[in-house]
């Protein structure tokens, strides 16, 4: 007996009349691709040439094209007239709960603005386009902006992916590519850089007895805590994951074990933290090596302070 084929979910119905209707569907496209898991990156593509379709429509200010955002198993996909664009194949299939929520949200945002307002704006978008054609150096103006626009969505994109939603630290997989750049930034220019590994002490019993709406606030104040003790758009702060953390500092080990005791402080003294600073024939490898291994010896030598690579000795918070 074969198996049923999912019924398509529609999650975003727009109108489309000029061009920042397509504009505007493109980013609800890669919001909504974001949202459920899939890849942005490779969507991103996906939308331009689903832009560059809808623009050989031929849309004008008395046509307009009735465009729908579908997900059916693990596909993405746009539909209008006869056509069925495919946005994104995502790595597994969306739950009902979640298809419905994203679909209220798009919808939300969609409806947010006034539509009478709305068209009255594209009125006049679609004149000033008119006038713009008739002049080849304003037509190349507005076509840096446009591309300016995207570039800024990009952006925010990918400072979307980068970001823990619980913290607002950068996540594991920004961990990894900042600690590489950095090291070689230290390594090329001699400067120093530290890297401090954070764990909490005891957040699983801190879970079981609080419950995990507790346990969120803490990891939120962590991240707090941290921001408080580095130095803002200087050194880079990240969440491992977990109750784990992270640090990048661009600064000598002294400084760094300043850091440290501003965070134990900040803490009550109920966080392990181990430092390693960047040599010369360091890799991301080693460096990460050396520091876990002067986290491993706060949390032997009893918890609730920092130990230092060169000297492996911890110092408990207030006590050399």
């Amino acid at each position: 007996m074969g198996s049923l084929e999912t019924t398509a979910k529609p999650l975003l119905s727009l109108a489309l009349i000029v061009e920042p209707d397509r504009q505007r569907l493109a980013r609800f496209v890669i919001d909504a691709v974001g949202a459920l898991g899939g890849d942005v990156f490779s969507a991103s593509v996906r939308v331009v040439l689903m832009l560059d379709t809808l623009r050989n429509t031929g849309l004008s200010e008395n046509t307009t094209l009735h465009v729908q955002l579908m997900a059916q198993d693990r596909e993405v996909f746009l539909e209008w007239d006869n056509t069925r664009f495919t946005i994104s194949m995502l790595p597994a299939a969306p739950a009902t709960p979640l298809l419905n929520k994203l679909a209220e949200q798009l919808r939300f945002a969609s409806e947010s603005a006034d539509p009478e307002l709305l068209k009255r704006r594209n009125r006049q978008i679609s004149e000033d386009l008119e006038r713009y054609m008739l002049n080849a150096a304003e037509q190349m103006a507005e076509m840096e902006s446009m591309l300016e626009k995207k570039k800024q969505e990009l952006e925010a994109s990918i400072r979307h992916a980068e970001t823990d939603a619980l913290t607002g630290l950068y996540n594991r997989g920004a961990y990894d590519l900042r600690l590489r750049e950095s090291l070689l930034r230290s390594q090329r220019q001699d400067e120093p850089m530290c890297l401090l590994l954070f764990d909490l002490d005891y957040f699983k019993q801190i879970n079981d007895t609080y419950g995990h709406q507790f346990g969120d606030e803490y990891l939120k104040k962590m991240a707090d805590v941290m921001r408080g003790s580095v130095r803002e758009h200087v050194d880079i702060l990240c969440r491992m994951g977990g109750d784990e953390f992270a640090a990048i500092t661009f600064c000598d080990l002294k400084i760094a074990e300043r850091i440290a005791t501003k965070v134990l402080e900040g803490m009550n003294g109920k966080v392990s933290i181990g430092i390693a600073q960047c040599r010369a024939e360091d890799n991301t490898q080693t460096l990460v090596a050396r520091s876990d291994a002067a986290l491993y010896e706060a949390k032997r030598c009893g918890r609730g302070r920092h130990a230092s690579e060169h000297e492996m000795t911890p110092n408990v918070m207030g006590h050399p």
